[in-house]
C-alpha cells in the first residue's frame, strides 16, 4: 500500500525565460519556458527544481551550466538558488512551459524580491528535477498538512490523487483555511481545516489511520512534534508519511533534505 511510481529524469541545467507574470492570491506566478525545456518533465507532486536567481545587489546571474558527462557544472562564486515546486507543465505554441508560484514575504529573500519585479524576458537558470515520485493510487484517504510554502505541492496532490481518495487539507502557520481553499480551487471534493493550535492536537482531531497517506511540508520546527506523533505514537510507516521541512525559522537557505527531527531520522 502507498506505492508511488518513480521516474528518473535527465538531470541538467536549463536557461529559462519569463514568458508571463501574474498574481495568484499571495503568490507571484511566473511562467518559464525556453529551448532547453523541450524534454523537461515533472510527474510527481513532491518534485522540486533548484532555481537560480540574479544577485540581489549586482543583478549578475551566476548559476550552474549544462554538461553532457556530469549533468551540471557548478560555478565558482556565490549563487542564489532556491527550491520550488514546478506547476502546470504543458506544451504550447512557444514550446514547453511551466509555472513557479513565489510566495510574497514581508522581509523577502532573493527569490521573493526578484519575483516582485519580474518581467517578461527576464532570465533564470533551472536545475532538475532528478526524478519524480507519483501520488499513491491506493490510499483510502490523504491528509495534506501545509503552510504557504507547500501549498503548491498540495495542489499537485489534488490533481494526481485518484477520485476514490478522500482528501483533507490542514493549513498551518500564516496560511488561513480560506486562503488555502481559494488557492486549491478544484473540481474534486476536498475539505480544508485551519490549525488554530498545535499540529499534533489538530492531527488527533482528524484521526489519521492505517488507510491514510500523509503529506506534510512547511516550517520544519512546527513539523517535528507532528512527525513524532505520526511515526512513533501512531506507528505509521515511512511510506505512509512523507514529510519535508521546506524552511526553518531563523535559518537562511535551509536545506529541505535535512531530517525534520535530527534526533530521530528515518
Amino acid at each position: 500500500m502507498f506505492e508511488r511510481e518513480r521516474t528518473r529524469h535527465r538531470f541538467t541545467a536549463r536557461t529559462a525565460t519569463v514568458s508571463a507574470v501574474e498574481t495568484v492570491g499571495a503568490y507571484v506566478r511566473v511562467t518559464l519556458t525556453g529551448p532547453d525545456f523541450a524534454d523537461f518533465a515533472s510527474t510527481g507532486p513532491t518534485d522540486h527544481v533548484r532555481v537560480f536567481f540574479p544577485n540581489p545587489l549586482t543583478g549578475e546571474l551566476l548559476a550552474p551550466v549544462a554538461d553532457e558527462e556530469e549533468g551540471v557544472i557548478r560555478p565558482d562564486g556565490p549563487t542564489f538558488g532556491r527550491d520550488f515546486t514546478p506547476l502546470n507543465v504543458r506544451d504550447t505554441d512557444g514550446g514547453r512551459s511551466f509555472d513557479l508560484d513565489v510566495l510574497r514575504h514581508p522581509d523577502p529573500g532573493p527569490a521573493a524580491a526578484w519575483a516582485e519585479h519580474a518581467q517578461v524576458g527576464d532570465r533564470l537558470v533551472v536545475v532538475g528535477p532528478r526524478g519524480s515520485a507519483g501520488a499513491p493510487q491506493d490510499a483510502e484517504r490523504a491528509l495534506l498538512v501545509v503552510d504557504g510554502t507547500s501549498l503548491p505541492a498540495a495542489s499537485r496532490f489534488l490533481d494526481d490523487l485518484p477520485e476514490s481518495t478522500s482528501v483533507d487539507v490542514l493549513a498551518f502557520g500564516d496560511l488561513t483555511g480560506d486562503a488555502a481553499e481559494s488557492y486549491l480551487a478544484s473540481e474534486r471534493a476536498f475539505a480544508v481545516f485551519e490549525a488554530a493550535g498545535d499540529l499534533v492536537t489538530e492531527a488527533r482531531d482528524l484521526a489519521p489511520d492505517a488507510g491514510t497517506f500523509v503529506f506534510a511540508a512547511g516550517e520544519a520546527s512546527a513539523l517535528t512534534p507532528l512527525r513524532r506523533y505520526l511515526r512513533r505514537e501512531l506507528g505509521l510507516s515511512a511510506a505512509q508519511v512523507v514529510m519535508s521541512g521546506y524552511w526553518r525559522r531563523g535559518v537562511v537557505a535551509w536545506d529541505h533534505h535535512a531530517p525534520i527531527d535530527p534526533y530521530d531520522p528515518d
